[in-house]
């Protein structure tokens, strides 16, 4: 059997998904010229435009979301295949990718659990703080944070509520004075995601008031914020369900009861995903964990 054009065709996938040349030109490791190139070749060949160009970005045409569509679970099949064929017979491998600070407070400390109960499936953690690429990356899941309704390409699962609230380190109330209603914050040292987004949402359902505090500064990953925390350096928007340990060993106070109750944590995979029995029992087993 001959499949015309795959590398174009594997090119144009990953261009789908990025939706800008030059990143897909960084996944795939060649020039955006030759991006732009295998997908002007495949154009040709289907005598239809796949994308359009409208300033600096790109979007799908109608037939571009169709071929995306039909492409995208092949593929998937593809890398599942290889991957399936690396390991001892006998033996299966989960790749899964989720952000440092979910791994490191708490699925990493339920493994035991699953490999007592499935020790034919190797399970390998992938670290990320960016959103996945399942096909580029070879991923079968991955725990992702957000609101329900994010990836409508993807099947999502939530097993650990945000609750986005307020936590801070006890020195850091020893340095600053009490803190007793949420106005107060926006005379403090907020640590901010990459954006303010949340504390700007937080302060404006605890205050009802549009407020932006006067200090702060940002830290793209959860695991430097909360050290931030602990070293008494601010404030940030915290996961109770996650920090429960820390706030029972006064480690860190959560200074007031109102959440950011949209944002969970969730797994999600490809809707096109065909799961194996082994990927099913994997599934089956993070449900059964979840924090709900």
């Amino acid at each position: 059997m001959q499949v015309p054009l795959l590398n174009a065709l594997r090119t144009f996938t990953v261009s789908a998904q990025r939706l800008n040349f030059t990143k897909a030109a960084e996944d795939l490791l060649v020039s955006p010229s030759a991006v732009s190139h295998q997908i002007k070749i495949l154009e040709e060949y289907l005598g239809c435009k796949l994308f359009l160009r409208k300033n600096r970005s790109l979007e799908l045409t109608d037939q571009g979301q169709f071929l995306f569509s039909r492409l995208q679970r092949p593929f998937h099949e593809i890398n599942q295949a290889l991957s399936e064929l690396r390991m001892p017979y006998g033996k299966s491998r989960i790749n899964l990718s989720l952000r440092p600070f979910v791994s490191s407070m708490w699925f990493t400390g339920q493994l035991r659990d699953f490999w007592s109960k499935h020790p034919d499936i190797e399970i390998n953690l992938l670290h990320n703080l960016q959103a996945p690429d399942f096909f580029r990356d070879n991923i079968n899941f991955a725990i992702v944070w957000g609101k329900q309704g994010d990836w409508p390409h993807l099947n999502t699962v939530r097993i650990i509520p945000g609750n986005l609230t307020p936590v801070c380190s006890p020195s850091y109330l020893h340095a600053h004075g009490a803190i007793t209603s949420p106005s107060d914050l926006n005379q403090h040292i907020l640590i901010h995601e990459e954006n303010h987004l949340c504390w700007q949402q937080w302060l404006h359902k605890a205050t009802g008031q549009d407020m932006t505090a006067k200090k702060g500064f940002h830290i793209d990953d959860t695991n430097v914020r909360m050290n931030a925390v602990l070293n008494g350096q601010g404030i940030m928007l915290g996961c109770p369900a996650l920090l429960q340990p820390l706030i029972e060993e006064q480690e860190v106070v959560q200074l007031f009861d109102v959440y950011l109750d949209e944002y969970a944590y969730f797994l999600a995979y490809p809707k096109q995903a065909n799961l194996s029995l082994q990927e099913q029992d994997f599934v089956d087993w993070v449900k059964s964990i979840a924090l709900q």
